[in-house]
């Protein structure tokens, strides 16, 4: 293969990944297509899900606070709102539903400007379901839609609600966990009637549907809002994602060994973990239509649902939840338990990207930098893989030394194309050449390189992180085009000094095309990835000028600049 050809195919692969990536890869993708969809969506429609669930209920989602209420006992009781905190959350509940009205993380604002509101995983809108939201599935009491709950004690971090009927009494309370994101929640139910009662509880969260922004060239700079969640749960030893918002529908259900049940974000994380393992726990999940009758989504919601619970007559049963609502921190959700920080989605290659995760955390401890520490991250990956690209570029200038007896076996042999293959493989043999020498190694890169995209995507340390300067925020696009036109200067020269033998002048034309149209991916990628390409980019020119000029890297690091014999 020429080395011209070697270099178009490289630019290929490049190419593909990145069409690839706006189009599969990208966790936003299915947001994108997904706006249309859901308008058009019938209000009353409920979409089956691509994967059979193990079993369907008709029963309709959990609602908000502002949908038909039922007759409620103690709907003469005030409404009334507590505040509790720890370290990292703050909260609001209210006694209108036992919910959460607002659920603020203290280090994370809404912009970069540090007294800008706190980030919120919960909503008081109307057509959203609230934080906590208790129900119970096919209950044989009656328990109101929206119930008033009487608030029985609270303090910093803990709060408490009693609801009573002539049938049941239940007593809700949620603590917050010290130094977390998370909270445990508890319900009692006392039994008032002279009958076993059977019971499924089932705890609900809720979410605004947050539809891509629009806008840059060819959609490429549409982007998901922050606070943008879909579905996610942990079942039967995987986790699955709703993120096609269009199929969801009203309600989904999936019976298993459920571990959580959340709603997800690029940063963030609202989920509800049962404190009970079986095979009998479920995750509902669905959308709530807008009330202006245009079948546009209002909102998402999820829930686990316990197995059912007996309770004899005149006795009280248990049941426990935990939630977690912060970040995606890949320690803080391992400290979670219960497969918490499979939630962080790295791809395919996981194995690769966990101890990058690692890496740039130690390059952050050392510098207190995420710019720099990306830099250094890029740099050690570089240098690790230091052999590979010497063989790669070693390869490229062994096939570059032959070009002229091939083009000269082309022009020998033009007319059979047997002979000119067997003429071929001789001069390959003869001078030790691997026409795939070139490729192989750039292809054993990709796994790694794909890696590093996947975490610096994900990556919850960029999220407002500040480099130097104007950038304040290294999960945003870079807002003066500094880096993505960089980048398109080194990619030219990176092609200057790779050596051709090619004339045709439509793979020139590709060629000198190419670095505009990755200048143009990089204006709406985080300036975190683009920092990754650019200073790699910068790297491997260095490494091409330098193997041009006979400079081994090794001299290069005893301080020798003198050319290597060849």
């Amino acid at each position: 293969m020429k080395s011209e050809h070697r270099m178009v195919l490289a630019i290929v692969l490049a190419t593909a990944f990145f069409i690839l990536w706006y189009t599969v890869l990208n966790p936003n993708k299915e947001v994108a297509r997904q706006e249309t969809a859901v308008q058009q969506q019938a209000p009353a429609s409920v979409q089956a899900s691509t994967a059979a669930p193990t079993s369907v209920s008709s029963e309709a989602p959990a609602p908000s606070p502002a949908q038909m209420a039922e007759d409620d006992p103690q709907t003469a009781i005030e409404v009334r709102t507590w505040k509790i905190s720890n370290d990292l959350i703050e909260a609001e509940f209210t006694n209108d539903g036992g919910v959460a009205t607002s659920w603020k993380m203290k280090k994370y604002n809404a912009t970069i400007d540090k007294n800008s509101p706190l980030i919120d995983l919960s909503s008081s809108a109307s057509e959203v379901i609230p934080a906590f939201a208790l129900s119970f599935v096919d209950a044989d009491i009656f328990f109101p839609k929206n119930p008033r709950y009487e608030m029985i004690s609270a303090d910093d971090s803990h709060v408490s609600f009693r609801w009573r009927s002539a049938e049941i009494e239940i007593l809700k309370t949620i603590e917050l966990v010290k130094g977390t994101y998370q909270a445990d929640v508890s319900i009692e139910m006392k039994n008032l009637t002279s009958r076993p009662l059977r019971l499924k509880p089932k705890m609900a969260w809720g979410s605004r549907y947050l539809p891509m922004k629009s806008g840059g060239f060819l959609g490429l700079g549409r982007q998901q809002p922050v606070e943008a969640m879909s579905p996610v749960y942990f079942m039967n030893g995987k986790a699955h994602r709703e993120s096609d918002i269009a199929k969801l529908g009203l309600m989904k259900k999936e019976t298993g060994s459920l571990l959580w049940s959340a709603l997800e974000g690029r940063y963030f994380i609202a989920s509800i973990i049962p404190r009970i393992q079986g095979e009998e726990l479920s995750s509902e999940s669905g959308v709530i239509k807008s009330a202006d009758g245009s079948g546009a989504v209002a909102s998402l919601w999820t829930s686990a649902v316990l197995p059912e619970k007996i309770i004899p007559a005149g006795d009280i049963g248990k049941s426990l939840f935990s939630t977690y609502a912060g970040p995606k921190d890949l320690e803080l959700l391992k400290g979670v338990g219960v497969e918490m920080d499979k939630a962080i989605d790295y791809g395919w290659f996981t194995i690769i990207a966990i101890p990058i995760v690692y890496l740039l955390q130690f390059f952050h401890e050392i510098i207190n930098n995420y710019g720099i520490a990306i830099i250094m991250l890029t740099i050690f990956v570089k240098l690790l893989l230091h052999p590979i690209n010497a063989k790669s570029l070693k390869s490229m200038k062994e096939m570059q030394r032959v070009q002229p007896q091939l083009k000269e076996l082309q022009k020998k042999f033009k007319d059979d194309k047997q002979r000119l293959n067997q003429e071929t493989m001789a001069l390959f043999k003869a001078h030790k050449v691997n026409p795939m020498g070139g490729c192989l190694p750039m292809l054993a890169q990709f796994p790694i390189y794909i890696a590093l995209y996947k975490v610096l995507w994900n990556s919850i340390e960029l999220f407002r992180a500040p480099f130097f300067w104007f950038y304040k925020d290294l999960s945003a696009p870079d807002p003066y085009y500094i880096m993505p036109i960089l980048l398109g200067l080194f990619m030219a020269a990176q092609q200057l000094l790779t050596p051709s033998a090619s004339a045709d002048p439509a793979q020139k034309k590709m060629m000198m095309i190419m670095p505009i149209m990755f200048c143009i991916f990089m204006l709406f990628l985080p300036v975190g990835l683009v920092l990754y390409i650019l200073v790699n980019t910068v790297m491997s020119v260095t490494q091409q000028w330098l193997y041009n000029k006979g400079i081994r890297m090794r001299d290069l690091i005893r301080g020798k600049w003198q050319p290597a014999a060849s």
